[in-house]
């Protein structure tokens, strides 16, 4: 499993299988496959407190699903793709659902997840 964003799902290889999924909450012009059950709701969509929404994104998503049948659903060559920019998640200008995610995953089963890179 790897996370990854909209922005870069054209340049990411073709030939290795990834099933590219949107965990995004709004997925305009995404065509292909959704998994709407990680998806951060409304309420919380706005925070731009990265600890108050990793607070709430558990007690309102991540609390309510079984790690291990997400990853069984989703299956571990799946990408998790939503719209922050992997730089500027790197850098600390934005914080990223699809990265607490993988930390729940990775917390969770013991597996690394990590970001798609070309």
């Amino acid at each position: 499993m790897k996370t990854g964003y909209f922005g870069k799902v054209r340049s990411y290889p073709k030939d290795k299988g990834y099933r590219f999924v949107s965990i995004a909450r709004f997925n305009k012009f995404w065509t292909g496959d959704e998994f709407e059950f990680l998806a951060p709701p409304a309420e919380i969509i706005k925070i731009e407190d990265g600890d108050l929404y990793t607070k709430l994104y558990y007690e309102k998503v991540l609390n309510k699903l079984n790690t291990q049948e997400v990853y069984n659903m989703l299956g571990d060559n799946a990408v998790l793709l939503c719209y922050e920019k992997w730089s500027d998640i790197k850098e600390g200008k934005t914080f990223c659902h699809r990265r607490i995610v993988a930390k729940w995953f990775e917390d969770n089963l013991g597996i690394k997840v990590e970001e798609l890179s070309n």
